[in-house]
Parts: structure tokens; sequence; C-alpha cells
């Protein structure tokens, strides 16, 4: 038994999940396509689903949400997850919220993918 005392961390750190290309330190600015560290979940978002924001300077009835496509990096392989800015999500023991999604919408409503950019909050681990 004595022997197996050293093996047993070995489980925990198989379950951590190490990712090729570029990972953002920041949550607070993740890209599509871009995996990052949010506060344990490791989230990559990869689409923009929807965009239904009112445009910069615009008076709407409603202010619209954003929703994502988005991969949950896991030891056992990518879970994909739908997040929308008007409600947190369930992801591990906690809960993912999307927010503060730059930039503004312009009058002709049109962004490249390649300009967005979210906040990632992950609320649990208690």
């Amino acid at each position: 038994m004595r022997s197996l005392m050293p093996l047993l961390p070995l489980p925990v750190l198989a379950a951590c999940v190490t990712l090729p290309g570029t990972r953002s330190p920041d949550p607070a600015n993740a890209r599509i396509g871009e995996a990052v560290y949010v506060d344990g979940p490791i989230i990559k978002p990869v689409a923009v689903i929807e965009d239904s924001r009112c445009p910069a300077g615009a008076q709407c009835v409603w202010a619209g949400r954003v929703r994502i496509k988005a991969l949950w990096m896991r030891a056992d392989g990518p879970r994909e997850l739908m997040l929308s800015s008007d409600q947190p999500m369930a992801v591990a023991d906690g809960m993912m919220t999307l927010s503060d999604i730059r930039p503004a919408k312009p009058k002709n409503g049109k962004i490249d993918t390649s300009e967005y950019r979210f906040s990632l909050r992950f609320a649990g681990g208690y």
C-alpha cells in the first residue's frame, strides 16, 4: 500500500486539460476560437449564433441579447454549450455568465466575427 501513495495524485492531474494553440489569460477578453480559463472551466467560444442587441445610438423597446456557441473543454472531451447574455448557464458545479459583449452593435448591424470580445465569469466551485 505504501508504494501506491505517490500515485494517488495522478488521477487528479489526468483531469487537467492542456489545449494546443492560443489561450487568453483574460476571460474578460475572450474571442471566437480562443480558449480561456474561467475560474475553473476552460471555455472556447466558437460562433456567434445571435446578436439582436439594439444598435448604438438607437432607441429600442428591447435591449436584445447575444448567444454564442462554445465548447467546455473537459478531460473526457469537449461539451457544446449555448451561452446567452440574458441568463447564466449551469456549468460544472456553478453558473457561467456571458456579459460585456464588444464592440457595440453598429447601425448597419454588421460585426465581423473576429472583432467580437466577450467577458465570461464563473460563479461556483464551493
